[in-house]
């Protein structure tokens, strides 16, 4: 996180006990209204800033264009912040909203993400964190010294970034709360209007994630658990999901299909196969290296044995579901099938790799694989045929993407907006179809079933159980050694500190080649668990058996 070593020369408006100022951003430079050119009007609950004019530099330089700012009292006592600007001539990029007098010593980012100012830092900062990109809602609570509780939520229709941050202001002498908002590569001008920003103090939380909840479903067609049509009835009855471990990227064996099938036959003498969902990574050949292949491999057993343990499960009463990815691909794969152009692409053309995986061991990390945008015609085409082919010919209850979280603000096709479709059409096609997705954000938890996350349960307020259920991480260790199975994260031996004894999680039995034969006992154990197991509403999710009242 990098501020400004000048005085910017913001102009500062206020409203109640709060202080505010915005910037401009375009493709090429940074603005600030011109002083000389503002007009400021005051209300009893409002306060209007308008510009006719643009500076930069600290005020040295002059543009044309125009900036508003528009900060009213809502309900609750609430700052309603809104903005808009425009240049005569450069591309307008994103806008910056700075917030003063929150005595600011933390930022709630996400469900067990608070990051706080520490006294000894020398920068005093809390570096920026972005929606979607990690954080999994729009919303942020911020602590203050005199013990006030601040929240700050997006209102905004459409999936656009948002960053949080805050910054010491050594002219002002104090911490400043800054929030942005990017507009959508596609679709920018030489003007932009920001949605607004709502803040308010000493709220429920419970209240402010209701309202998001509220917002998910009328922007983005949510629909709380209990009311989806989507979802297939028999993931009711999952009480355990089984990840049978194929191919390591490094071409390691870890289950042939022949292997599986009698590993799930045990598994289904301590269990129901019905309470059972086979989970089925590196089914493909070497795991990630033959992205978007997807083809049995032939060292597992061919398109027979997939066919044959599918026959098998279904036998047993357990559903299947094979892992693909909703964007990692093999560069080499991609040309042949003629798809090198589906690469996503950050806002400034750039290409995105999956480069943060070191496979091999070799330290260092691989970059083979580009990440490739659902939203491409192309690419959304052969995913779907990929799907169908699987779900066609070998019978599969489901489709897992991996990497589904990941997003750009990408200049040709939306990555999530391809998500949908992709989803849309598995279901119209196929409407008995489970929907599994690694990693989310909010408004994908309308789009698939279940999810497995990585870094945090669920977003704040375990909002995610609203919508969707969760089961535990790809990672999770088998019994014994704790294996990793095909995931990079190669030992955890008692999981992820966040998902140990968490109620809500759909439990997990990880199988990998010696997890049966010889540490069946510890394999009996976690299935007499999931015997035991039903499904745990905490937090706001909790609210899913009744519907919001929308406004």
């Amino acid at each position: 996180m990098y501020t400004i070593g000048y005085d910017f020369g913001d102009t500062i408006i206020q409203l109640k006990q709060l202080r505010f100022a915005v910037r401009l951003f375009t493709e090429v430079n940074a603005y600030a209204p011109d002083p000389d050119r503002v007009e400021i009007i005051e209300e009893n609950n409002r306060v209007y800033l308008k510009a006719t004019g643009l500076s930069w530099a600290g005020n040295q330089e002059k543009a044309e264009g125009k900036i508003e700012l528009d900060i009213a009292i809502g309900k609750d006592n609430r700052f309603i912040v809104q903005a808009k600007g425009s240049h005569s001539h450069e591309i307008c990029k994103s806008m910056l909203i700075q917030v003063f007098d929150i005595n600011l010593k933390s930022l709630h980012f996400d469900q067990n993400n608070i990051v706080t100012i520490s006294k000894d830092s020398y920068f005093r900062d809390i570096k920026a964190q972005h929606y979607p990109s990690r954080l999994k809602m729009p919303v942020v609570f911020v602590g203050d010294q005199k013990g006030d509780n601040w929240f700050v939520l997006s209102k905004d229709k459409k999936l656009r970034l948002k960053g949080f941050a805050s910054h010491y202001d050594p002219y002002l002498e104090t911490q400043v709360l800054d929030l942005s908002h990017e507009e959508d590569k596609r679709y920018r001008s030489t003007e932009m209007t920001m949605p607004a920003w709502h803040i308010g103090c000493n709220q429920s939380e419970e209240a402010v994630l209701l309202e998001r909840c509220e917002d998910l479903e009328k922007n983005f067609g949510l629909v709380p658990y209990n009311q989806r049509t989507d979802t297939p009835m028999w993931l009711e009855d999952i009480k355990l999901v089984t990840i049978l471990h194929g191919e390591h990227w490094t071409g390691h064996v870890f289950n042939t299909f022949t292997g599986m099938e009698k590993r799930l036959e045990w598994i289904t003498n301590e269990i129901d196969g019905k309470n059972v969902l086979a989970f089925l990574p590196g089914w493909d050949g070497r795991y990630y290296y033959n992205y978007p292949e997807y083809e049995p491999s032939l060292r597992m057993g061919g398109e027979e044995g997939l066919k044959s343990f599918v026959k098998k499960a279904h036998e047993q009463g357990v559903k299947v579901i094979p892992m693909l990815g909703a964007n990692n691909a093999n560069i080499e794969v991609m040309e042949k099938l003629g798809l090198e152009d589906a690469v996503i692409r950050d806002p400034w053309g750039l290409e995105k790799r999956c480069d943060w995986v070191d496979w091999d061991y070799d330290l260092s990390a691989e970059n083979n694989c580009m990440l490739a945008n659902m939203g491409h015609p192309g690419y959304l085409k052969h995913m779907i045929e990929k799907s169908n082919y699987l779900i066609e010919t070998f019978g599969v209850d489901g489709i897992f993407l991996d990497i589904t979280c990941f997003w750009a603000n990408d200049p040709n096709y939306s990555p999530y907006e391809g998500l949908v479709k992709w989803a849309k059409e598995m279901k119209r096609k196929h409407p008995n179809l489970l929907l599994f997705g690694e990693n989310s954000y909010d408004a994908l938890w309308g789009v698939f079933s279940v999810f497995h996350e990585m870094g945090t349960p669920s977003g704040h307020g375990h909002a995610l159980y609203r919508y969707a259920k969760q089961t535990h991480y790809l990672a999770y260790p088998a019994p014994g050694k704790g294996s990793g199975g095909i995931h990079e994260y190669a030992w955890n031996q008692n999981g992820l500190p966040w998902e140990r004894d968490i109620p809500e999680l759909i439990p997990t039995l990880s199988v990998v080649s010696d997890t049966i034969e010889q540490y069946s006992q510890s394999a009996k154990f976690q299935i007499k668990k999931a015997n035991n197991w039903y499904q745990v509403y905490p937090g706001i999710s909790g609210k899913n058996i009744k519907s919001l009242s929308l406004k």
